[in-house]
């Protein structure tokens, strides 16, 4: 039941790479607990990076390409990896862990197959997504960790969106699935880019500051005005490449 009201995958394909004038390599990662996976390698020419994308909690990769073209036509190559459950990917999504187990099998493909070194692999985590790029920022120094519309912990999320649950229940309810990103990002080994829109009624963007404020130098926080959870590239325009990939270089 719980994870029924957190995770809402979708098995159909809406976009395909080439529909962006990307080229793709199909890529099937397998998780420590022998989970296959799936995903799309996007290469840039003459790569200087490699971004391992951890989408948010609905959808699944197909949704974000949008997103992936712009790295990729600024130079760093794009891995998109589903969840299990998600899109073609075996399994299904039963403790939080799962997620992190997922999340470590792509960072292992980029690094193991794909043979790019950690301190040119960006971890990037939209919404959901935050928690398994963060847990990956604390076992490896990478070359940076964006989160993109980020939240503190599950717990407090539930809180703002079921106010009238009494949290002890709220805390009890989701103890599988805490995602406690607060609890943390102090512990990071990279360089963290935090970019949040100020209308932002999903993850409230006072998480995200909050998140900025307990995340260790080096650090940059984008403030995207009016924008909410899901429009930050349309409200950002090129800054939502630009400013983060500055920050990387810098």
């Amino acid at each position: 039941m719980i994870t029924s009201l957190l995770f809402f995958p979708e098995k159909d394909i809406v976009e395909r790479p080439e529909d962006y004038g990307l080229k793709a390599e199909d890529v099937y990662p397998v998780t420590e607990d022998g989970v296959k996976l799936h995903g799309w390698y996007l290469p840039a020419k003459e790569a200087t990076g490699a971004l391992l994308f951890l989408h948010g909690n609905a959808g699944n990769i197909s949704g974000r390409l949008h997103k992936a073209k712009g790295w990729v036509e600024r130079g760093v190559s794009v891995l998109l990896l589903d969840y299990r459950g998600y899109g073609l990917s075996e399994g299904q999504i039963q403790t939080g862990e799962d997620i992190v187990r997922d999340a470590r099998s792509g960072l292992e493909w980029l690094w193991h197959t794909h043979s790019w070194p950690m301190n040119k692999i960006i971890l990037c985590g939209e919404s959901l997504g935050s928690y398994p790029a963060t847990r990956l920022a604390v076992e490896h120094k990478t070359a940076g960790l964006v989160l993109e519309a980020p939240f503190t912990a599950f717990s407090e999320l539930a809180v703002v969106h079921y106010p009238a649950l009494p949290k002890m229940l709220v805390t009890a309810m989701l103890k599988d699935f805490s995602f406690d990103n607060l609890g943390l990002i102090h512990k990071i080994k990279t360089p963290v880019f935090i970019m949040h829109g100020t209308a932002d009624a999903t993850c409230p963007y006072e998480m995200g500051k909050k998140l900025f404020e307990a995340a260790p130098e080096p650090k940059s926080f984008f403030s995207v005005p009016d924008a909410g959870h899901n429009n930050l590239p349309e409200c950002a325009g090129a800054d939502y490449w630009e400013k983060p990939i500055g920050f990387m270089k810098a």
